[in-house]
């Protein structure tokens, strides 16, 4: 069995053990829950880029489908203008012969 004082040595002993550890492993706590909390912002940053990369692809192709929407009906005016212009057309030139028929007409009535 210990004496009182081999008791209180331990007991010191144990104390500046333990002491010694927590001035050890304190900082050694903090350093790594400062790079962990560090590395959990980089990431929280990053899933921030990532989310707004994400948003304007998103952006970008609602952009390039409106576009090609707005080249399909420009293309549809255009096939649609044309079939105008070419109905018109033969209106026209039928119209220019009926008058030339008409005017053939009149000239060997005259005669």
């Amino acid at each position: 069995m210990l004496g009182g004082w081999d008791a209180i040595a331990i007991g010191f002993g144990v104390l500046l053990g333990s002491a010694g550890l927590l001035v050890f492993f304190v900082p050694l706590i903090w350093i790594i829950s400062h790079y962990s909390h560090k590395v959990k912002i980089e990431r929280m940053r990053l899933q921030a880029q990532t989310q707004g990369t994400e948003a304007l692809k998103k952006e970008l192709e609602a952009l390039r489908q409106q576009f090609q929407q707005m080249r399909e009906h420009n293309t549809q005016f255009v096939l649609s203008s044309d079939n105008t212009l070419n109905t018109l057309r033969d209106k026209v030139e039928r119209l220019e012969e009926r008058l030339s028929h008409l005017e053939q007409n009149t000239l060997q009535q005259r005669l």
